[in-house]
C-alpha cells in the first residue's frame, strides 16, 4: 500500500527554509545503507544527519534516544515557492533498522523452532502452552522495534514542523 503523501506550508520563504534545514543538518551523510552504518553510534550524542540536493532533502536524528537503532529518516520535496512555501515529506524507517530488525527476527524464530523442538511434552495442553508462551515472545520483540520508531518518528516530525515553521494542510 502506498503512502499517503503530507503536504506541509511553512511561513518562511524559500530560501530562509533551505538555510534553516542547512543549519539544522549538522553531519551531511547520504540515505544508503552504507552511510547509516559509517555514521551510526548510538554512545554519541543525539545528532541531526541529512542532505539537500536541489529541491529535495533527507533528514534525520539518531541516537540512544531517537529510537536507537530504529530511528525514521523524513523526506522531501519543495514543491511551490510562489504562492506560500509547499513542501511535500513523508517518512520511512531508515535500511540499517530494517536489515537488524529481519536479522534479529530470523535469530528469533530460529531460537523459537529450537527451543520448542528439544522441550519434553507431557501432555498436548502443556505443547500449546509452550507454542502459546512462544508467539507471546515473538509479538513482544516485533512490537518493541515498531514502538520505539512510531515514537521516535512523532517527535522529529513535531520538532521538524516547529524548527521549519511548517503546517500540515492534508
Amino acid at each position: 500500500m502506498a503512502e499517503r503523501k503530507k503536504i506541509y506550508k511553512s511561513k518562511l520563504s524559500e530560501t530562509e527554509f533551505r538555510e534553516k534545514i542547512s543549519f539544522l543538518i549538522e553531519v551531511h551523510s547520504s540515505d544508503k545503507l552504507r552511510g547509516h552504518v559509517k555514521k551510526f553510534n548510538p554512545t554519541k550524542t543525539e545528532k541531526i544527519f541529512g542532505r539537500i540536493e536541489e529541491e529535495n532533502f533527507w533528514i534525520w536524528k539518531h541516537g540512544l534516544f531517537s529510537g536507537g537503532i530504529f530511528y525514521p529518516i523524513f523526506y522531501g520535496k519543495i514543491l511551490d515557492a510562489k504562492n506560500g512555501l509547499t513542501i511535500q515529506m513523508n517518512s520511512k524507517p531508515n535500511s540499517l533498522g530494517g536489515l537488524f530488525f529481519i536479522f534479529l527476527s530470523f535469530i528469533l524464530v530460529l531460537g523459537i523452532i529450537v527451543w520448542l523442538l528439544f522441550l519434553q511434552y507431557d501432555s498436548a495442553k502443556q505443547k500449546i502452552l509452550y507454542l502459546f508462551i512462544a508467539i507471546l515472545i515473538f509479538l513482544i520483540f516485533q512490537a518493541a522495534p515498531n514502538f520505539s520508531y512510531t515514537i521516535s518518528k512523532r517527535n522529529f516530525r513535531k520538532f521538524l514542523e516547529k524548527e521549519l515553521e511548517m503546517e500540515r494542510i492534508n
